[in-house]
C-alpha cells in the first residue's frame, strides 16, 4: 500500500533539519513609530557537493495576530527580488526563491517568510558574504536596521521551550536566544 505524499509535511520536515549558521535581529518602523517592531532572521546554509549552494533566510516577526501588519510585511518582503539584490551579491549570485511559511502552517500571531538565495559558487566565507554583502543588500532594499549577526555555535543542542517561557518572551530576539539555548 502506498501512502499519500504530503508536500506541506515534507517541506516542514526539511525546515526542521536545516543547518543553521547564524541569526540577526532587525527593526522596522510601523505606524509612525520610529522605534518600530522587532524581528529575527534565521540564516541557514546548504552547500552543494559540486560547489555553490544557498543561504536560506527565515524572517520571523511576532505580529500579535495583527492581519494588517502581516499584509504590510508581505509588501516589505516582496521588495526582495533577483533584480533588487543582484548588484550587491556579485557574479556568483544565481536567484532568489521565496516561500511564505505562513501559507504552509498558518500561525496567527507570527509572520514567517523564507527567502532562499542561490549561488553558483561561494566565492568567499559565509561570514564575509553575509556581513559584508547580504545584510547591506537587505538594508538597502528593505530600508530596515539590522543588529550585528550572531553566529551559531557548532554542535549546539536545541532544547524545547515550555509554554511559560514562550508566553514570557520580552522580545523576539530574546525568545530566539532562549529557544536555541543562548541566553
Amino acid at each position: 500500500m502506498t501512502r499519500e505524499f504530503d508536500p506541506k509535511k515534507s517541506y516542514l520536515t526539511l525546515k526542521a533539519h536545516e543547518k543553521m549558521i547564524a541569526y540577526v535581529s532587525f527593526r522596522f518602523p510601523i505606524d509612525g513609530n520610529l522605534s518600530g517592531k522587532e524581528g529575527v532572521i534565521k540564516i541557514s546554509s546548504f552547500n552543494r557537493p559540486y560547489g555553490g549552494g544557498q543561504l536560506t533566510l527565515t524572517f520571523i516577526v511576532d505580529t500579535e495576530g495583527n492581519e494588517t501588519l502581516k499584509h504590510e510585511l508581505d509588501g516589505l518582503f516582496n521588495r526582495i527580488s533577483d533584480a533588487s539584490i543582484r548588484s550587491k551579491l556579485g557574479a556568483s549570485f544565481e536567484k532568489v526563491v521565496k516561500v511564505s511559511l505562513d501559507d504552509l502552517a498558518h500561525m496567527q500571531s507570527w509572520y514567517v517568510e523564507e527567502v532562499s538565495i542561490h549561488f553558483r559558487s561561494f566565492e568567499e566565507r559565509a561570514n564575509v558574504l553575509i556581513e559584508e554583502r547580504l545584510i547591506p543588500a537587505l538594508k538597502n532594499v528593505l530600508g530596515i536596521d539590522f543588529e550585528n549577526v550572531e553566529w551559531w555555535p557548532e554542535n549546539l543542542v536545541q532544547r524545547p521551550l515550555s509554554n511559560t517561557e514562550i508566553a514570557e518572551h520580552p522580545s523576539v530576539k530574546q525568545l530566539f536566544k532562549r529557544w536555541f539555548s543562548l541566553r
